[in-house]
């Protein structure tokens, strides 16, 4: 039974990450917008490099068992709350540019998202 439901997650976190392509959420306020998925590792961010336009959300989905905080590297760009174990974190920036990013609990496990026009 344990391996039939860690089957179904790691199908559900394939087909929400489907390679950093955007896709469309809805916003709480009944609104669309295009949304990209970055999965929390436990070692790294899938994908480590995500091109978006501006205007475009983010979604970090932690896929591990222990909560992450990521924070961008200018410490101001975003910084998210813990993310708890397989919740997420929406984020959106609406200017041009590069955000390097990492997680606070482990310094090492870094990525970038560029937004372009």
């Amino acid at each position: 039974m344990r391996y039939f439901l860690l089957i179904i997650v790691f199908f559900l976190l394939g087909a929400l990450v489907s390679c950093g392509k955007e896709n469309v959420a809805t916003e709480l306020n009944g609104g669309q917008l295009p949304t990209s998925y970055i999965s929390i590792l436990d070692s790294s961010f899938s994908p480590t490099v995500l091109n978006i336009s501006i205007g475009a959300s983010v979604t970090f989905l932690n896929s591990t068992n222990t909560v992450h905080t990521i924070v961008s590297d200018d410490s101001t760009s975003f910084r998210t709350s813990a993310i708890a174990p397989f919740q997420s974190f929406y984020f959106k920036k609406d200017t041009i540019g590069t955000i390097g990013y990492h997680c606070v609990e482990h310094q090492n496990v870094r990525g970038v998202i560029v937004l372009r026009p």
